[in-house]
């Protein structure tokens, strides 16, 4: 009885600990304050008049395509009194910062995997306030110094017909998609991306020849890139060429070795050539990273192990794909292979053994269309290691104690929370097309519990309630925006492990960065879906960014740390950005949620979901404050089409 008494407090301590975690209490100096002109969150009314420019800072790879990791830009303009950052977003990378007074700007930008690049603008004087585009071009850590110090020569008119082609690619347009980029090509005959972009619209079609002579016209570039030779090296498999493409892929591993579409497409091509100790290192990799392509590189392994003769490892890992994936595509292959072993084991049968075929099978590859020349999503927390400062030591389970002790001291006194919960819903179908665009506000009220042992619970509620009936789709999830809290909160925080990967940055600011992951067989309540019928307890893995001088937490992400067969739930990555709240008071500033994203892939769909926090109400245990933000969310930073997926 007593077991059972304390998970159900547990469970009303966090039903919607979602849009409310709220609370990364500031104990040092303000960051950013999000109330400045020039915030990306800055709301343009009636305190601001001066005459001023939006200005959009839209990040590049040298060749012209829009960057494709976590990029921060930081804007400062000295006469304007302007210190602020903020992340890239959309399928431009691109970040506006709002209403900048007129003069001198500097910007720089950091993204994992490139060299930090500055550059300066000037906002234009005008009468009224009007829009500026600034375009800054990244050059990978692994290229040359002597070739980083040359100016990209990527006119605008390349640039935008690059994009127009993207979107007509991903929206299944052929004509339009090839209009454009007939026009680039015209522009820039020897661009990268423009032949790498040209042979994804074949591959698209299965046009192998001409794919492969586009991709083969990339990687001859100065400047290839890994998506030219994993484009190059994917061709080669399915034409059989195995020899030339285990080459290709190396040096696309050798440029980055945490490639997970890299190691599936190596581990085809040396099964093709029957070396299958390097074929089953590639193999396990691919499968490590437990996405959307586990399932065809445990098939493909499964094939390996017994063609190696080992028949049992290879029938356990074909009942985990029929267990873990029935509906996938390679599910077929390991039904058909398990019977195989199976006949192969009865005595006096001539039947033989099942090994991987000379040629290629494509349900076996990783998933590669025109409609996906830019990520749907951001890459996995295991798969995007971030930079850290050299001969810097850090302890995880002293960050972890700072970082817990400074958020319960803020919540002390506290109360409740009010809010407006905005959230856009987007779903993209697996040939990338997005239907189903759909978004909606709630009343969003959080209410700090405080146990008698000095523990802290969040206990959320929208619309007065807690049913999926509003949601988009079947599933609410909770304890979403309350991720970055609840990490460090004893009671969860006991059944993670913890590793301190070094002292990094976040928006400009330093920043250690810990590495979680939930330790088998032990449950956190972390991470709660909700169905219509049940509560589901997802286990995670993740890195959170916290504050070295105030142990605020900057930002937090976070991914599965398996495939969730029971929901159907191959992905589950969120991605959240916190940041200082000032009260009306001018004596309390907290750390809110500025926004949150949520990626899934549910049910064989993909979605995205989008959730904006306005409106913040903050009551104490006697006293309430209304707080400075502005009552309106702030609109998309790109696509008005990106939705978020409501969550619970």
């Amino acid at each position: 009885m007593y077991r059972k008494a304390k998970f159900a407090a547990f469970i009303s301590g966090l039903l919607a600990a979602t849009a409310a975690s709220l609370l990364c209490a500031a104990t040092g100096a303000a960051q950013d304050s999000p109330g400045t002109p020039g915030d990306p969150y800055f709301s343009n009314n009636a305190v601001w008049r001066a005459p001023s420019a939006n200005l959009y800072v839209s990040v590049r790879e040298s060749t012209g395509l829009p960057v494709t990791t976590n990029a921060t830009v930081k804007l400062t303009c000295p006469l304007a009194g302007i210190d602020v950052s903020g992340p890239v977003q959309g399928q431009g990378a691109q970040v506006q910062f709002r209403n900048v007074a007129a003069g001198d700007c500097n910007i720089e930008v950091s993204a994992p995997g490139y060299r930090t690049s500055k550059d300066r603008t000037e906002v234009t004087q005008s009468m009224t306030s009007h829009n500026q585009y600034v375009f800054v071009y990244m050059h990978p850590e692994s290229e040359s110094a002597e070739a980083a110090a040359r100016p990209p020569a990527v006119p605008l008119g390349l640039i935008k017909e690059m994009d127009k082609a993207m979107q007509a690619m991903r929206e299944k347009h052929e004509g339009d998609a090839r209009k454009h980029l007939d026009k680039a090509a015209k522009i820039a005959p020897t661009n990268a991306d423009v032949a790498y972009l040209q042979g994804m619209m074949e591959l698209d079609h299965h046009n192998l020849p001409v794919a492969e002579q586009f991709f083969q016209k990339a990687v001859n570039s100065s400047r290839a890139q890994e998506r030219a030779l994993l484009g190059l090296g994917y061709v080669q498999v399915q034409m059989n060429q195995a020899g030339a493409a285990a080459q290709t892929l190396e040096k696309a591993l050798h440029l980055n070795s945490a490639s997970e579409r890299g190691h599936l497409l190596l581990a085809n091509a040396y099964a093709q050539l029957r070396e299958y100790p390097k074929a089953q290192e590639h193999a396990q990799r691919a499968a490590a990273f437990n996405s959307e392509d586990s399932a065809p590189a445990r098939t493909l392994l499964a094939q390996i192990l017994a063609a190696q003769g080992n028949r049992d490892g290879a029938r356990l890992e074909f009942e985990g794909v029929l267990r873990e994936y029935p509906k996938s595509l390679s599910a077929a292959v390991a039904r058909d292979s398990l019977a195989s072993l199976a006949k192969t084991a009865t005595p006096g049968s001539s039947a033989e053994l099942a090994v991987p075929l000379s040629t290629v099978n494509t349900s076996l590859l990783p998933s590669a269309s025109a409609a996906s020349v830019t990520p749907w999503a951001p890459p996995s927390v295991d798969t995007s290691v971030p930079g850290v400062a050299p001969d810097v030591t850090c302890s995880a389970e002293d960050i972890v104690e700072h970082t817990s002790t400074s958020t319960n001291r803020q919540l002390e006194n506290l109360e409740k929370f009010l809010a407006t919960e905005h959230i856009q819903h987007e779903e993209v179908n697996g040939r990338g097309e997005v239907s189903q665009v759909r978004d909606k506000n709630f009343s969003y009220m959080v209410f700090i519990e405080h146990d008698k042992d000095g523990l802290v619970f969040l206990d959320e509620k929208r619309d007065g309630g807690t049913g999926t009936d509003s949601f988009p789709t079947s599933l609410a999830t909770v304890g979403l925006v309350s991720l970055g809290v609840d990490v460090f909160h004893p009671g969860f925080a006991k059944a993670l492990n913890f590793k301190c990967e070094g002292l990094g940055q976040w928006r400009g600011k330093a920043a250690w960065i810990l590495h979680f992951e939930q330790k088998p067989n032990v449950k956190s309540f972390l991470r709660l879906w909700e169905t219509k019928t049940k509560t589901v307890e997802i286990p995670l893995k993740g890195r959170v960014w916290v504050a070295a001088s105030s142990y605020n937490v900057l930002h937090v992400e976070s991914d599965l740390r398996e495939p969730m067969k029971e929901l159907e739930l191959m992905r589950d990555h969120l991605a959240i950005d916190y940041g200082p709240v000032n009260f009306q008071n001018g004596k309390t500033e907290l750390w809110l949620p500025w926004y949150a994203d949520m990626y899934l892939e549910l049910h064989g769909r993909r979605y995205h979901h989008n959730h904006t926090l306005s409106n913040f109400s903050l009551f104490a245990v006697d006293t309430s404050d209304k707080i400075n933000l502005p009552k309106d969310p702030p609109p998309p930073q790109e696509n008005p089409k990106q939705h978020p997926l409501q969550e619970k």
